[in-house]
C-alpha cells in the first residue's frame, strides 16, 4: 500500500516531469565547479552530479570518503562517493534555489579537502 501510495504522490505532483525540466538548472550549477582544484570532471545525467577529485598519490579514495565526511559534518549535505568520485542527487521535490545552495556547500566541501 505505500508503495502505490509513493506511485500515486509521483504521478499527482508530476515529480517526473519536474525534474526532467530542472535537469539544464542542475547541470549548469554542477559546471559552476569546473576549476576549482582537485576537480578533474564532471558530468551530469538528470538530476545526478558526478564530480571526479584527483586522488592522492598514497591514497586513493581517501579524499573522496573525506569530502563525504566533511560534507555530511560541516555543511549537512549526503552525497555517494565511490572511491575519489562523488555523486550529488536531491530529492525529487528540490527547488531551483536550492540547487545553488546544494553547489555552495558541495564546492565549499572540495575546497576544504586537502
Amino acid at each position: 500500500a505505500a508503495g502505490l501510495a509513493a506511485l500515486d504522490l509521483y504521478r499527482d505532483e508530476d515529480l517526473f516531469a519536474r525534474s526532467k525540466k530542472l535537469e539544464p538548472l542542475w547541470c549548469d550549477a554542477a559546471m559552476t565547479l569546473k576549476g576549482v582544484p582537485r576537480v578533474l570532471d564532471i558530468r551530469c545525467v538528470g538530476l545526478t552530479a558526478g564530480i571526479d577529485l584527483a586522488s592522492r598519490p598514497d591514497a586513493f579514495g581517501k579524499r573522496g570518503y573525506e569530502a563525504m565526511e566533511r560534507g555530511f559534518h560541516d555543511e549537512g549535505i549526503m552525497f555517494r562517493i565511490a572511491g575519489d568520485s562523488i555523486a550529488v542527487t536531491p530529492p525529487l521535490i528540490v527547488s531551483e534555489s536550492q540547487i545553488g545552495e546544494i553547489f555552495e556547500k558541495v564546492g565549499k566541501v572540495i575546497k576544504a579537502v586537502n
